[in-house]
């Protein structure tokens, strides 16, 4: 029991993600180079953990990546040398050279010559310490090759031989508790398909789901995204090769969105859709919400599809440019009424792209894709992401002429997938916007993307933008994006990137797919206080003071009765609670949207 316990607290201060290898997915070596590229220069030392045989594989990649990083980091200081001279003589220094020696950190100024924050110690784009340890079957007997509580990442290059192989291999880690900072105690471990059978995997798959039992449930989302990815459920076996024969030739057309929206091949299109009434209130007749959706492969020849979506309503108040999830162009169909928040009473102008095959950007690794989740890296295809971020800002420049320049009133939105390329957009964006929402996503920074790719320390970063508003909504239950991947990230926005007005909202048994099922009353043995902890309060009538009619009842009672006003609330408020149930990001939306532009502020029907 003492020794279950020390493995269960072993387990449970760690952060456990597993990569599928070999095959159909990426090989050791790519999956390797993949993550040494984008280990961020102060995560922490990193131990890799090989075999015999494919300890000189791993030592070479070291060596490749640890070349690139010193001969970028070369470049960038000759580059630096060169300014100093040039400053010297009596030059000026550019704008772009003023923020390559800003420290995204502390966002001070610093010695272009120094390759570190005079302020914070913060180093510039430094290879991480990063050191090989040979296991092998008399490792157990002889004791750790390694250093104990020496490194923050683990990385099982070969899978352990056993479950007590997998928690000997934690004593590695640094002993600090590192669950929600920016430097956690993480192993990552390879496994390859024909290894998810194994024993040794089940022992692991027991550790998990043991340890599982005595963590929170945030924590709890970190191991159910592990054990999606490795645990053997056993189905699917049977049957897969004449499935395959029999579905082989429709393969390509069930990947087809078969959306409405697709199916019409549309450029463009705009829809009205009236704001939701409110009893006593009398609108305009142009409020409402204007909806334009349009394919992302439309803005590559954008002049072809402004026609399509020009304004039908002068003077919209605000524009919402939205991404949508993977796999799914229709999150928000029959919902667009609640994209504008209470009270509203003007027109809003709302964004709706649609992504090319459902997907804003491809996956290297492609099997978290299909099962499992990112606990603490989820690699980022850059390439595929740049491509869409470049289309993406020249729809913000469009709806930014459409509003007279003034982009502040721009509002960028994104869920899941869309959330992540929504908020690469914000990250470059060299207007400035009125803020970013997200649900369910994470900040593509490192370590999901490269290091010499980040935005977060690119070269040239916009800075307009480090005080607008970001919002993030993350599920406690998710295990796609688990809390502590998301926290880490909105904290590296914070400490690297140097935003002031980050907030993340973690709301209870809310998972990536979305909210979960209240767990139903029991019948028998319900205390009162359990049973007014999942009701709602209600004020006795006997204690209720009477009070005067609010003026938007004592307007409708000119034309109606009070039971009619009663009737009009109750069902205004059953669609709120259903649509916190059904679209919770567009409720999230609601709460923080009047924040972030003013949404009484028109133009005129001439100057539209």
């Amino acid at each position: 029991p003492e020794a279950d316990a020390v493995d269960i607290r072993a387990m449970r201060n760690a952060v456990h993600q597993f990569g599928l290898v070999g095959g159909e997915y990426d090989s050791k070596e790519d999956r390797l180079q993949q993550l040494l590229d984008r280990l961020p220069a102060d995560a922490g030392a990193t131990l890799i953990l090989a075999g015999p045989s494919s300890a000189a594989a791993v030592g070479a990649a070291i060596d490749r990546c640890r070349r690139k990083a010193m001969a970028a980091n070369a470049r960038e200081k000759a580059e630096r040398y060169k300014a100093v001279a040039s400053l010297a003589q009596g030059g000026d220094l550019s704008a772009e050279h003023l923020e390559k020696w800003t420290c995204g950190r502390c966002t001070l100024s610093n010695a272009g010559l120094l390759d570190a924050c005079q302020s914070c110690g913060g180093r510039r784009g430094a290879f991480p310490k990063v050191t090989v340890a040979v296991v092998d079957g008399r490792s157990e007997s002889r004791g750790p090759q390694w250093e104990a509580a020496s490194c923050q990442l683990v990385i099982n290059y070969d899978f352990p031989r056993s479950g007590a192989d997998y928690t000997r291999r934690l004593s590695a880690l640094h002993p600090s508790a590192a669950k929600l900072t920016a430097l956690p105690r993480v192993c990552y471990t390879f496994v390859k398909e024909s290894e998810l059978k194994s024993s040794a995997n089940r022992e692991v798959v027991i550790l998990l789901r043991s340890t599982r039992l005595h963590v929170d449930d945030s924590k709890a989302a970190e191991f159910d995204s592990a054990l999606e990815l490795i645990e053997d459920t056993g189905e699917g076996d049977e049957g897969d090769d004449g499935d395959e024969e029999e579905g082989g030739e429709d393969e390509d057309d069930e990947e087809e969105c078969d959306c409405a929206h697709c199916r019409g091949s549309i450029i463009g299109s705009t829809s009205y859709h009236p704001l939701l009434p409110l009893p006593g209130v009398q609108l305009e007749a142009t409020s409402g919400v204007e909806v334009v959706r349009i394919p992302l492969r439309a803005l590559e020849d954008f002049d072809k599809a402004v026609p399509f979506i020009a304004p039908r309503l002068p003077g919209h108040a605000a524009t919402l440019i939205c991404l949508h999830c993977l796999n799914v162009h229709t999150p928000w169909d029959g919902w667009e009424q609640y994209f504008a928040p209470p009270g509203f009473r003007g027109t809003l102008r709302v964004v709706l792209v649609l992504a090319d095959g459902v997907s804003w950007h491809e996956y290297p690794d492609s099997a978290l894709v299909g099962c499992g989740g990112s606990s603490w890296v989820d690699i980022l295809d850059m390439d595929s992401m740049d491509r869409t971020d470049m289309l993406l800002e020249r729809l913000v420049d469009h709806e930014a002429a459409l509003l007279n320049g003034e982009s502040e009133r721009i509002v960028l939105m994104g869920m899941s997938q869309g959330g992540g390329q929504s908020m690469l957009r914000f990250l470059r964006s060299p207007l400035r916007l009125g803020g970013w929402i997200g649900s369910v996503c994470h900040v593509p920074t490192a370590p999901h993307t490269p290091r010499s790719r980040d935005p977060l320390i690119a070269a040239g970063r916009p800075s307009v933008n480090r005080d607008a508003p970001v919002r993030l909504l993350a599920g406690e239950c998710d295990s796609v994006f688990p809390t502590g991947l998301v926290l880490r990230d909105a904290a590296r926005l914070r400490n690297v990137g140097g935003f002031t007005n980050v907030e993340v909202e973690v709301r209870k048994r809310l998972a990536h797919e979305g909210p979960l099922e209240e767990p139903k009353p029991r019948k028998s043995g319900t205390s009162a206080s359990a049973a007014r902890s999942r009701s709602p309060r209600r004020v006795s009538p006997k204690k209720a003071s009477p009070k005067k009619a609010s003026p938007n009842k004592a307007v409708f009672l000119r034309s109606g009765s009070s039971k009619d006003f009663e009737a009009a609330l109750l069902q205004r408020s059953k669609s709120f609670i259903k649509a916190e149930r059904r679209v919770p990001e567009l409720m999230f939306l609601q709460k923080h949207l009047p924040d972030m532009v003013d949404l009484s502020a028109r133009d005129s029907p001439e100057a539209c």
